[in-house]
């Protein structure tokens, strides 16, 4: 797990912002506290149930990033992810970046775009992981909700993207983004418990797990 942490692939500053004493002790408590406290899927919701429809979506993990994969059909996929409007759009970057992006709210942006190259084509393989998860009509329809329920005005200068309806900071980043809409759809998904990418990367791979066991096909 140490090393795991040493090498996840998230900007360096962003490593010594977490590394920092405070922050790490804060994360070493809510961890110790809740790591036993994961929850269970919403069975209305997930897995689906024999005979249903069932729908796959992917999530990519990239440079400290995640995404949410969807077919949009003719061969084409949908991309949500969110950002820090200042750091991602802006190249607002640095040491002082990254201690605004985390320490307090600042505005963010949410993608929603179309691309016939889903991330994990568009970089190389050793850059990406990637996880499947396959999900239940309802489960579909309340991701896209909650993931729609994110969206503002559209920004002209950045195709694609648009104003995001929440503040971005430590407590609400793109992996909470992603972790509620995964939760929304039913998945055993501790949405608020992402500070960091190591902690969605081990949620996911523990989803990833339940869902082999519930016969949810053969995941990525």
């Amino acid at each position: 797990m140490a090393e795991w942490l040493r090498t996840a692939r998230e900007p360096a500053v962003v490593r010594r912002a977490l590394a920092s004493p405070a922050a790490a002790a804060a994360i070493l408590v809510l961890g110790l506290g809740l790591s036993g406290c994961f929850p269970g899927p919403v069975r209305e919701l997930w897995p689906p149930r024999p005979g249903e429809p069932r729908h796959a979506i992917d999530v990519a993990f990239r440079d400290w990033h995640t995404v949410i994969v969807e077919p949009a059909g003719g061969g084409a996929f949908r991309e949500w992810e969110s950002c820090e409007k200042a750091w991602y759009l802006e190249g607002r970057m640095g040491s002082s970046g990254a201690a605004r992006a985390l320490l307090w709210p600042t505005a963010s942006g949410v993608a929603c775009r179309i691309t016939r190259s889903p991330v994990w084509q568009r970089y190389p393989s050793e850059e990406v992981e990637r996880w499947t998860f396959v999900l239940s009509e309802k489960g579909l329809a309340a991701l896209r909700a909650c993931l729609e329920a994110e969206k503002g005005a559209p920004l002209a200068e950045h195709p694609g993207w648009h104003e995001g309806k929440r503040s971005y900071h430590l407590f609400y980043d793109c992996h909470h983004f992603t972790a509620r809409a995964l939760r929304e759809a039913g998945l055993p998904i501790r949405p608020w418990w992402c500070f960091a990418g190591w902690q969605i990367r081990l949620q996911l791979d523990r989803v990833r797990r339940w869902h082999e066991r519930e016969g949810g096909g053969a995941p990525r």
